[in-house]
């Protein structure tokens, strides 16, 4: 193999790769991104079983909550809660993968955010 024929195949795949690098900006400009929490499926309290596990409400102010991390148990909430990612009235949570969860949600895993 010639030095040559080297050179252009290193040339090729650097230009491939600056390439690469500078589409990655334009895609997100024409709309390809993941779902929204808004647009996934809800939690339902009571038929799923990891809802029902860590004891999920839709509204905080029904559950029987204790103070966890020095937080009284009237502030615990979906909102503030380390698992909840993004905001609004439904937001992700790690808990419940590819669904939404009630901002003013509770379960027994809350745990105040950082």
């Amino acid at each position: 193999m010639s030095d040559n024929t080297m050179s252009q195949s290193r040339r090729a795949a650097v230009k491939l790769m600056l390439g690469g690098a500078v589409a990655v900006p334009f895609i997100s400009l024409v709309g390809v991104s993941g779902a929204r929490a808004a647009d996934l499926p809800h939690v339902d309290a009571k038929a799923d079983p990891t809802a029902i596990a860590l004891k999920y409400v839709e509204d905080a102010t029904t559950a029987t909550r204790a103070d966890k991390a020095g937080t009284p148990g009237a502030e615990q909430s979906c909102a503030n809660c380390q698992f909840a990612q993004g905001t609004g009235d439904w937001v992700g949570c790690s808990l419940f993968p590819g669904k939404a969860v009630s901002s003013k949600g509770w379960c027994m895993s809350w745990t105040k955010k950082a």
